[in-house]
């Protein structure tokens, strides 16, 4: 009996010992399984962090440095507080350049902002205003009628810079469904993972690319685009309104302008159409959008027609930033013709639809970032040296002066003595054809150098994010001159006094110009 027991005291102790051991196997199997899952959990998050930043870095950026800022403009709309935009602004790029929300704010205190884009097709902008009542609940919108005669469906450019930069959602799917649908040669993936269409963006990398990031530190103009030239050309004639046979919309831009009708009229916004001015503009093209905007029952104003062309006092050679003889380019107006536009266009949202002022800290907060808007565009088409060497008094300019051939024979004492002031030191009445060049950053000398030799100097500034290189040569040292931030030529390489103007503000080069300080007329070519 002794025996017996103790052989079923071993049988039971190994059947214990077995399932202890088969407890711990299977505790060993769940602990390797949630391993696994976890590891597997942290790899997909890694796998998801390094593809978001990927496609982040790949897809191109559009800063308010750039004639186009889409990435600025849109990511800043998504930064807006909810519900405090009544006035929206959809179109092309000449409604991007043609209707400044500050100007409208500060004019008339309306809050407003602008979602034009670069050849925005209809659906882009129906797309948008939908995206937009996610957000914000606008009484007007404001569309700009260029793109009803153009056919988008394949203006892959277009659509991708209206896109890219829209938060992912079910407004953003349809709308990839269907411009995917209107050319066959996209794929809904692309939109997705962006790296899929621009992956041989690696070689054109720049510092734009690697600080997406800051977008949401900086100030910005709430959309409006920042051209800042003068067209020059005197040959405009505004459109005298008669009878003729209207021209006829595009197919698809039609439909999606109904869509945007009916949208509005869903959600009780105000639709206005309007045309800013261009040579691409014509009688037909008026009519066709006047009769619809009049069996719409909707407000058209086209700055065009020679009556509100006139009565706003509109100057296309001086309020235009660019133009072209046959009309075939698109014309956008500069900062002096968008105030125009914009102010008159209040009025008209003031007295007609019932807007009326308020006071929001977001507008008041870029009230100094757009007062530089004005003060760029002066300095870039001021040609009065004196004047211009003036303006160059300002912290937020970082200056590059370069000398080619020679620059000091025409300079009287007035104008050596506001180099003085700049605090230049440089003696120019020994600077006969000699090299010079000199940086000023904040009103402070960076580095200044003349001599009878070639000169070369590189450099950084901005915290030394940005590298430059400055050249100056003499007439008898080479005769040649260069001024290359992050390695792109700015200066005008002329005879005299080359000069890039960079604002720390607007992050970017306002103007480059070059005075010819050998002749008397001091003449200044850009």
């Amino acid at each position: 009996m002794g025996d017996f027991d103790g052989m079923i005291r071993m049988r039971r102790i190994k059947k214990v010992r077995q399932k202890a051991e088969g407890m711990e196997g299977s505790r060993r199997i769940k602990n390797s399984r949630v391993l696994f899952f976890l590891k597997s959990a942290v790899f997909l998050c890694l796998l998801s962090m390094a593809v978001y930043a990927l496609n982040r870095t790949l897809t191109p950026k559009y800063r308010y440095s750039s004639t186009n800022p889409l990435t600025e403009t849109y990511r800043g709309f998504y930064r807006m507080e909810p519900d405090t935009i009544d006035i929206i602004f959809l179109g092309s790029s000449q409604a991007a350049t043609g209707f400044n929300p500050q100007d409208l704010y500060n004019g008339f205190g309306m809050e407003s902002y602008n979602l034009g884009s670069n050849h925005q097709s209809l659906w882009a902008s129906y797309y948008w205003l939908k995206e937009a009542l996610r957000y914000q609940s606008p009484r007007v919108a404001v569309l700009d009628c260029y793109e009803l005669f153009r056919d988008c469906r394949k203006d892959e450019r277009g659509t991708r810079l209206a896109f890219d930069d829209m938060r992912w959602g079910m407004v953003k799917w349809e709308a990839v469904r269907t411009v995917c649908s209107m050319n066959e040669e996209l794929s809904p993936e692309s939109y997705f993972l962006t790296n899929i269409r621009f992956h041989t963006r690696w070689t054109g990398l720049n510092e734009t690319d690697f600080t997406w990031g800051e977008f949401d530190a900086v100030p910005q103009l709430k959309g409006f685009w920042l051209y800042r030239d003068k067209c020059g050309y005197e040959e405009y004639v505004p459109l005298t309104i008669q009878d003729a046979e209207p021209a006829s919309f595009q197919e698809e831009a039609k439909v999606y302008l109904d869509k945007i009708v009916e949208l509005c009229r869903e959600n009780g916004i105000e639709l206005v159409l309007v045309k800013t001015p261009t040579l691409a503009e014509t009688l037909e093209r008026h009519n066709a959008i006047a009769a619809y905007a009049k069996a719409n029952g909707l407000k058209f104003y086209d700055f065009n027609e020679k009556e509100l062309y006139e009565e706003i006092g509109f100057d296309y050679g001086q309020d235009m930033n660019d133009s072209s003889e046959n009309g075939d380019r698109n014309a956008h107006a500069n900062p002096s013709g968008a105030r125009k536009m914009t102010w008159y266009l209040g009025n008209e949202l003031l007295c007609k639809c019932r807007i009326y002022p308020k006071r929001d800290w977001q507008w008041e907060a870029s009230r100094d970032f757009g007062e530089r808007v004005w003060k760029d565009f002066y300095l870039r088409n001021e040609t009065d040296l004196r004047t211009y060497l003036a303006m160059l008094r300002d912290p937020q300019y970082t200056v590059f002066i370069a000398v080619k051939d020679e620059a000091g024979t025409s300079l009287d004492e007035g104008l050596k003595g506001q180099l003085q002031e700049l605090g230049l030191g440089a003696d120019w009445g020994e600077g006969y054809r000699k090299s010079y060049y000199a940086v000023l950053e904040g009103n402070k000398i960076a580095a200044e150098e003349m001599a009878g030799k070639r000169l070369e100097r590189f450099g950084a500034f901005c915290g030394g994010r940005i590298i430059y290189q400055i050249v100056s040569a003499g007439a008898e040292c080479g005769n040649d001159c260069s001024i290359k931030i992050d390695g792109q030529e700015q200066a005008k390489r002329l005879r005299g006094l080359n000069i890039v103007v960079y604002d720390h503000m607007m992050k970017g080069v306002v103007d480059s110009v070059c005075f010819d300080t050998y002749v008397p007329e001091l003449t200044a070519s850009r």
